[in-house]
């Protein structure tokens, strides 16, 4: 008698277990990317494209998976699961554009920094070269012609 308890008390406690484990992880992928995407877009440290790609990759997965599944079921019960698959390719492609324009914001970014850098790089040049032919002119005894 126990063992048939323990039994049903085993076969009861995976019957839950599995019951949550079915939960589609679509939703929890879509959302750590929409974190990702809002990090990235604040610069902050620690969130790669590298990490946004494979988050990307994931919920492409997610959405096929869903896909997948509407397909194998019958036509008349596929409707929420295909909704379900909309939904996210929706979003997909929102956080997508924001995506891309965070990184091209941090591109612009980075493109003005150096090239703010290269200029200054050049001036400086310009000025010392203008010094040193100053300099030799002087050294030569000579002021520069033009000068008065």
């Amino acid at each position: 008698m126990w063992r048939r308890v323990a039994t049903v008390g085993i076969a009861l406690a995976l019957g839950t277990a599995g019951v949550g484990c079915s939960k589609p992880a679509a939703p929890k992928t879509a959302d750590e990317l929409r974190a990702a995407v809002d990090a990235y877009q604040q610069q902050k440290p620690g969130v790669t494209d590298e990490r946004i790609q494979a988050l990307f990759a994931r919920l492409d997965a997610d959405i096929a998976g869903l896909r997948a599944d509407a397909a194998a079921r019958p036509a008349d019960q596929r409707g929420e699961l295909l909704q379900q698959a909309s939904d996210l390719s929706a979003q997909r492609a929102e956080l997508q554009k924001t995506y891309v324009a965070a990184r091209v914001a941090r591109f612009g970014a980075t493109a003005g920094d150096m090239l703010r850098g290269l200029g200054e790089q050049i001036g400086k040049g310009l000025e010392d070269a203008g010094r040193r032919l100053r300099d030799s002119m002087e050294d030569q005894g000579g002021a520069p012609s033009g000068a008065q």
